[in-house]
């Protein structure tokens, strides 16, 4: 016998159901309006500077293939280039993962700082290595 209700007497057990709760004005705290707009200002300077890396990684996907692919033929040249591209878009969510209870624990300024720092390094290496001509697949 199944007991369990699948009537809808109590919709409000399910999260499905919930309405959010509407914000209003006194439910928002600001605390310096000028702090407020240079946060939002910082925020979306290094959105609009991680699209353009994005964009000019796009834009030289032809020469990055040619340059770390050569013995492929263009079609393969293009697609190893942007799958290398893609898989920064596929880490991302695991560094939410990783990073984002980090930054609940020690602060999100100190995350905010390894992080960059971290991936400064990375594209100081990025920058190091040679092309395909000088160590093979390697590269």
């Amino acid at each position: 016998m199944d007991t369990r209700n699948t009537s809808s007497e109590h919709p409000k057990k399910h999260f499905w159901n919930r309405k959010p709760k509407e914000l209003t004005v006194d439910d928002i705290t600001v605390i310096d309006n000028d702090m407020l707009k240079r946060a939002v200002g910082a925020a979306a300077l290094g959105n609009a500077m991680e699209w353009f890396d994005f964009g000019v990684y796009s834009y030289l996907a032809v020469i990055i293939g040619k340059v770390f692919f050569p013995d492929a033929n263009n079609a393969v040249q293009l697609i190893a280039t942007f799958g290398t591209f893609a898989a920064a878009f596929l880490v991302r969510p695991i560094g939410g993962l990783v990073f984002g209870p980090l930054g609940d624990r020690i602060g999100r300024q100190k995350v905010l700082a390894m992080t960059m720092i971290m991936m400064s390094i990375g594209t100081f290496c990025i920058g190091l290595i040679p092309a395909y001509s000088s160590i093979g697949i390697m590269a």
